[in-house]
């Protein structure tokens, strides 16, 4: 009897174990978000191949590719208008937060705080130096290739 229902239960438990190992060797859900945004040339370069592809794709006219060139630009300038406010408004809550805390701080606590805060915005800015410099580098090294 016991063999009988191992017997029957043998295929689901196969493929019970295939499924979950299928469903662990997916890719890692916080890879998405570890990957670094696009530069504004890639995004420049990318939409100058998304133009052509539309341009031969739909068969564009010579004023069509000169509307979707126009939107295009649009869409660049308000998409970066849209980012820059939502940088400000960032700042700005992080400016209510500071004086939140600040406000319920001792003397001796504020003057720790304030050291804290000049650290933490000595390593951006130290990190942010870094960053521009291998964005130089890589530059120059992508000009030495093309060259």
């Amino acid at each position: 009897m016991k063999f009988q229902f191992l017997i029957k239960t043998l295929p689901a438990t196969v493929i019970a174990f295939l499924l979950a190992f299928s469903l662990s060797a997916q890719s890692d859900p916080g890879a998405v978000s570890k990957m670094k945004p696009l530069s504004q040339d890639a995004i420049e370069a990318s939409d100058d191949v998304k133009e052509s592809e539309y341009a031969t794709g739909l068969n564009l006219t010579p004023e069509q590719k000169v509307a979707f060139k126009k939107a295009n630009k649009e869409y660049k300038a308000k998409s970066k208008a849209v980012k820059n406010a939502k940088k400000e408004e960032l700042q700005k809550l992080r400016q209510e937060r500071i004086r939140a805390h600040k406000a319920t701080l001792t003397p001796e606590q504020l003057k720790k705080y304030d050291e804290m805060l000049a650290k933490k915005e000595a390593k951006r800015k130290e990190k942010a130096a870094k960053k521009q410099e291998q964005k130089a580098t890589q530059k120059a090294e992508k000009k030495k290739k093309g060259e």
